[in-house]
């Protein structure tokens, strides 16, 4: 009989999407769905939190869809924060896209300058705990008690920022744009250097909040439809209206292609590419803040490559850029997901995600059944050169 034809194998056990799945399996890769077959496979896709014990188990031939040390750097908002308050001091200008923060407890002090004496502050404030998810645990507030008060559990950092009070809106509406934003990297053989590679992917998500938009008053500053873009908040409303994917800028949920279409329509073209080009250069200056990081984790954390490199860089990692544009169309960085949902409740989610890891994976996963054999073939030169050589 013929002999079996290999495949490359793809590690779905910790994979939660069946877009992903299927993106694999659409280019021939076999799925493997049990942890105990797993540990072989070319490509890990893990979609949950305890990523890290598998950075340990990705040999120089495979492929996994994490950055060692992405988590802490970009993902926490704490982290966030704090990456981009030391970039800002060095290139102002440049990283001029975040607003005002505050990570407490530790920097109480200094927020407290920004209120007068009855603790009572002209601008509205937004708190979000450090390693909140899905809208959970945010306000709105003027008052500096209740910052102190929700500061005071120290095992839980809060992120503090001075509030956007007029956003751009569509329809009377807030909204934020969900930006996928590839992060790659090419391995320098012999020397290690890591060198990043960026893609923005040309479409993405608009988010629309389902109460009108009115700026923040003592009578509104608790309604959290009106004043957050989140989806899991928005997606429980009565006014939610679902996208049925034949219009792509209708609903509560839009394609960003339709919205840089409509800014280009309300505006002119030469706005919309100035828009486009702000985008991707937040996303670039966000990333090069932490490179230095994801460098020396992938060298520290990943098991030996005694190739040096001939089988490229391990990882890739797809990150859900959440941005808001204000009144100017200028856009501030709100916060990354390094575990953007791939979830598609609609034909338009549909589209758009499935895209999205399909073009992933043709750029950073061109593996092959026998990159193994590959990979044990370059060591082994590398050896014997290495004894060849004079001492």
């Amino acid at each position: 009989p013929a002999p079996r034809r290999r495949v490359v194998q793809f590690n779905a056990s910790h994979c939660l999407y069946d877009c992903v799945v299927a993106a694999a399996e659409a280019r021939g890769w076999k799925a493997v769905r049990k942890e105990s077959k797993a540990a072989d496979c070319n490509v890990h896709w893990i979609d949950e939190c305890g990523i890290s014990d598998w950075f340990r188990r990705v040999e120089p031939w495979m492929r996994i869809n994490h950055f060692p040390g992405m988590h802490n750097a970009l993902a926490r908002k704490s982290r966030l924060a704090r990456n981009i308050a030391r970039m800002q001091r060095l290139f102002p200008s440049e990283y001029a896209f975040v607003p005002d923060t505050w990570v407490l407890p530790d920097d109480l002090g200094d927020l407290e300058k920004q209120f007068d004496e009855h603790g009572q502050a002209a601008s509205i404030f937004i708190a979000k705990p450090d390693a909140g998810t899905q809208g959970r645990g945010i306000f709105l507030t003027n008052q500096f008690d209740r910052l102190r008060k929700a500061a005071a559990d120290r095992d839980n950092l809060l992120v503090v920022q001075r509030y956007m009070s007029r956003p751009m809106l569509i329809d009377g509406m807030k909204f934020d744009l969900r930006l996928y934003m590839l992060v790659a990297s090419v391995l320098e053989e012999g020397t290690g250097v890591l060198s990043p590679r960026y893609f923005l992917f040309r479409d993405g998500l608009v988010r629309l909040c389902t109460t009108e938009y009115v700026a923040p008053t003592a009578e509104n500053i608790d309604q959290k439809r009106m004043h957050l873009t989140n989806y899991a908040i928005n997606k429980k409303s009565k006014d939610f209206v679902q996208n049925d994917g034949d219009d792509d800028g209708a609903g509560s949920k839009r394609s960003l292609r339709w919205f840089l279409e409509h800014v280009g329509e309300t505006h002119g073209e030469k706005e919309r590419d100035k828009l486009w080009g702000k985008l991707a250069g937040l996303c670039v200056k966000m990333a090069l803040a932490v490179h230095p990081t994801l460098e020396a984790e992938y060298h520290n954390v990943l098991p030996r490559d005694s190739s040096a490199g001939a089988m490229g860089c391990r990882c890739f990692e797809i990150l859900g850029v959440d941005v808001m544009l204000d009144v100017k169309r200028r856009p501030v960085l709100i916060e990354v997901n390094h575990l953007p949902s791939f979830t598609c409740d609609s034909p338009l989610d549909a589209d758009i995600k499935s895209r999205v890891v399909q073009q992933a994976l043709d750029l950073t996963c061109r593996c092959d059944a026998g990159d193994r054999q590959a990979y044990e073939a370059a060591a082994a030169r590398r050896q014997a050169a290495g004894r060849g050589s004079p001492a």
